[in-house]
């Protein structure tokens, strides 16, 4: 599947600060879903982190059918290398599958409206189910992970859309239409990798580049 829609429901924000390593923060999205995240530092390395995700479909999606949970977003640093990615298993098995990519925002066609942009410094990396075998079913649970370096840790924007076919989602409830059918998003923050840390030679270019300044404004005071 292409082209999801994302619509601001609802921003829960997590914790202010997280330390290096942050244990799992549960989120509920207005009893539509559930959101478990969490980062675990990699051993032996510096700014390396894997990102832990688990998503509970809660209500979205009509019973007996095959619609639900079939998209998650999380914005991540341009400037992030992406080591690894794990993607969830089809639901319902072949010829179902998921797929994965980082992007400059989240398309979702439709209205076109209420595209998911990420913001300057950020790529909206997306994790998608390409097919109604791969769709997470209400009362289902798909995990997904992401290891990255370069990163910090910190409350990020995801995004979870859902897919209905072309049934109507419930009445109320935003959507957009493409030739796949209706797409809904719901977004919440979660524990995720905020803006790259810089190297210790950056800090360093950094320095000495504000001791250039200095030196600079001490001339012009002395000549004034």
């Amino acid at each position: 599947m292409i082209a999801k829609i994302y619509i601001k429901l609802a921003a829960f924000a997590v914790a202010a600060a997280f330390s290096n390593i942050a244990g799992a923060v549960v989120t509920d999205l207005t009893g539509q879903y559930t959101l478990q995240s969490s980062a675990t530092a990699v051993a032996g390395q510096s700014h390396e982190y894997v990102f832990n995700y688990s998503v509970t479909n809660v209500g979205q999606g009509y019973a007996g059918t095959q619609t639900g949970l079939d998209g998650f977003t999380i914005y991540i640093p341009t400037s992030a290398t992406v080591i690894s990615a794990t993607v969830p298993a089809s639901y319902a098995g072949s010829p179902g599958v998921w797929t994965n990519a980082p992007s400059a925002s989240l398309d979702l066609r439709g209205n076109g409206t209420q595209n998911m942009v990420a913001p300057a410094g950020y790529v909206a990396y997306t994790f998608w189910g390409q097919n109604t075998q791969s769709v997470y079913q209400q009362g289902s649970t798909a995990t997904f992970s992401l290891t990255l370096a370069n990163v910090s840790v910190g409350s990020n924007t995801v995004g979870i859309s859902s897919y209905y076919g072309f049934s109507t989602p419930p009445t109320g409830q935003a959507y957009t239409t493409n030739e796949y059918g209706n797409y809904t998003t719901f977004t919440t923050h979660a524990v995720s990798a905020v803006a790259a840390v810089p190297e210790p030679e950056t800090y360093a270019m950094l320095l000495a580049g504000l001791g250039a300044v200095g030196m600079i404004a001490r001339r012009r005071r002395r000549q004034d």
